[in-house]
């Protein structure tokens, strides 16, 4: 890290008696000291409250563990451990801030939301169970695939209907097979289940991985395995209304409805299973709904309210040109 201009630092809850024992028991050698891998050393950090108003910043004798008189001033030393402080002051007096960090943690709210939703640090989330939970979908993925089968087939049974629908269909028992299949992939996973996915949907710990968590790997060491110039980047994730527009060669049919796709012939789908053709109620063709949106206005249909000359002085900066103002919610 020293030869790509990079430092290293440690932030953590723990006292300083217990950080020495630990870390003298993994990086001691008989020729170097644990603290001598880290350019900055803060315990006792009292997170998720460092990244907010902190506390005061003292520096440690490490000869007696106690703490210093007095709030520490000045620049923060190697080899010297501080206990406390906040992430403002930390981050002025190291000299980076926001995405020049990258943290890397193990708890989801206190290490990885706080982080970056307050101070918008890079964040790497340490999930050790990652590899049980990646063993388990390499060997029971056609447990997920066989949901999405059961998903396709309930979406089968409700493709032609809208409104004017009477029939119910009965999806009883495909409601049946779903949750069997959940529950067997669940308890591929352990006594507790998975802790990313319920059946074909996922944790609200899977959510805020996603949202708050740039990386996530079983172990940081993985890290080694690539360049410090290397990219990462996210596979693309389509939303719901995304995920429904099939990519095809050609142009759409200007003249065909938004909604045709819908009541489209199933040939062009892959055909399902003979039970849910049975159980299909009537087509669409008896439907009372029409399925034509309004055309597109080809002349003004109304004026927009001219101010009067005393707004316009008020409104507009010095060039003439409108001045313009951002809101934004505040988060408590």
């Amino acid at each position: 890290m020293n030869e790509n201009n990079s430092k290293a630092f440690l932030l953590t809850n723990s006292d300083y008696s217990y950080t020495n024992k630990l870390m003298s028991y993994l990086l001691n050698t008989p020729d170097r000291d644990w603290k001598s891998y880290f350019s900055y050393i803060v315990i006792d950090a009292q997170k998720p409250a460092f990244f907010g108003s902190g506390t005061i910043l003292r520096q440690v004798n490490q000869k007696t563990g106690t703490l210093r008189i007095g709030s520490h001033i000045g620049p923060l030393k190697k080899g010297s451990v501080y206990a406390g402080g906040s992430c403002d002051v930390f981050s002025s007096m190291i000299g980076a801030k926001g995405k020049d960090v990258l943290y890397v943690g193990d708890h989801i709210f206190g290490d990885i939301l706080k982080s970056k939703k307050y101070k918008g640090w890079r964040t790497f989330l340490v999930v050790p169970e990652l590899n049980q939970e990646l063993h388990v979908w390499t060997d029971k993925r056609e447990l997920y695939d066989q949901l999405q089968y059961l998903d396709g087939l309930v979406s089968a049974l409700y493709r032609n209907l809208d409104s004017s629908t009477k029939e119910i269909p009965n999806i009883k028992h495909l409601q049946k097979s779903i949750r069997g299949v959940s529950h067997e992939m669940d308890m591929s996973y352990g006594m507790m289940g998975s802790l990313f996915r319920s059946g074909s949907r996922q944790t609200f710990f899977a959510g805020q991985v996603t949202m708050y968590a740039d990386l996530y790997s079983a172990t940081f060491l993985n890290l080694l395995y690539y360049p410090f110039s290397y990219m990462f980047r996210a596979p693309p994730i389509l939303m719901p209304h995304e995920s429904t527009v099939e990519h095809i060669e050609g142009k759409p049919d200007p003249s065909e409805s938004y909604m045709a796709n819908r009541s489209r012939s199933v040939n062009e789908q892959d055909s399902f299973s003979d039970e849910v053709e049975a159980a299909r109620p009537s087509k669409r063709r008896n439907s009372l709904v029409p399925h034509l949106r309004a055309d597109t206005p080809r002349e003004l249909t109304h004026l927009h309210d001219v101010p009067d000359s005393s707004s316009d002085t008020d409104d507009e900066d010095a060039e003439g040109k409108p001045t313009f103002a951002l809101v934004t919610d505040l988060v408590k």
